[in-house]
């Protein structure tokens, strides 16, 4: 009776379904949390700076692992991958242990036996009770209980760091793969977006009936990538060139001109359009492929 109640005490399902649940949350999150890294630094964006809502990692942590069918395959092949390597691992680690154990044994049947008799001599020397012998032994079950924690503390966290970082690559690798399919106009599936600004705010953009460049601002940085600007300002499909908005977060518009083509040496330029609540501010945002309707 004794034992089959333990057994019942021991036997937690909701438990061990709490653990699992709040073990595979953080994973997500993990997972989505790198995965925005990735994205928003191809674009020289500080993830941290966005104030992104915590289910929006969650849903890009899906998006990484299961987004496409080959994300999916690619996934799969990971994580078979990684219980490989995990079983190699601690396969390895089981080898060792056992080496430590036979070396463990040899020193311990010498050791304790020369640690008793010195010990007991002094002992019966100074008249103290033979219990207090138990509690000063080197290799008493308290401490070989700590040494098998430790053991398989060992085995946890290989497990948890090969998984972690199977996460971080595929979480990474996704969002570098998007980030310059959605920089391509091509396979970009960022809306194109156009924005009326009036005149006294806008410190890059087209007059409606003057082009002529803006001379009323003064520049800091690098006058060049400016210049580069200049005269870009309208989307034009003839010449692949595309507005689009990359993010809309905390009243500042994230806007960039598209690639017409997938070209690692060039960088693209991210304008923060600040978003004006008095209503002299227009934005126009309309379906990712509708530039090539464009005149």
């Amino acid at each position: 009776m004794t034992s089959s109640s333990q057994n019942e005490q021991n036997f937690n399902p909701l438990g061990k379904l709490a653990s699992l649940i709040a073990l595979l949350a953080i994973a997500l999150y993990f997972t989505g949390w790198i995965y925005r890294w990735s994205y928003f630094g191809f674009f020289q964006i500080e993830v941290t700076t966005l104030n992104l809502p915590l289910e929006s990692f969650y849903l890009a942590a899906f998006q990484a692992l299961f987004g496409h069918p080959l994300t999916i395959l690619r996934t799969i092949i990971a994580f078979i991958v990684a219980c490989i390597l995990i079983v190699i691992n601690l396969k390895f680690i089981d080898i060792v242990k056992k080496i430590i154990d036979v070396i463990q044994k040899k020193w311990k049947n010498n050791a304790v036996k020369i640690w008793k008799n010195n010990t007991l001599q002094i002992l019966n020397k100074l008249n103290i009770r033979k219990k207090y012998l138990i509690k000063l032994n080197p290799i008493n079950p308290s401490r070989q209980d700590l040494i098998k924690f430790l053991v398989s503390l060992i085995d946890e966290l290989v497990i948890v760091f090969l998984a972690l970082a199977i996460l971080f690559l595929l979480a990474y690798w996704q969002g570098d793969e998007d980030a310059w399919k959605d920089v391509v106009n091509e396979t970009s599936r960022l809306p194109v977006i156009t924005v009326a600004i009036p005149d006294k705010n806008a410190a890059l953009g087209r007059k409606l009936n003057d082009l002529s460049n803006p001379s009323d601002f003064r520049i800091i940085g690098a006058q060049s990538i400016y210049d580069k600007l200049l005269g870009q300002e309208l989307s034009d499909s003839n010449q692949s060139r595309v507005w689009r908005l990359l993010i809309d977060r905390d009243g500042y518009f994230y806007i960039f001109p598209a690639l017409p083509k997938k070209d690692q040496y060039k960088t693209v330029p991210v304008l923060i359009i600040y978003k004006s609540g008095s209503g002299d501010q227009l934005t126009i945002i309309s379906s990712p492929q509708s530039w090539k309707n464009l005149p």
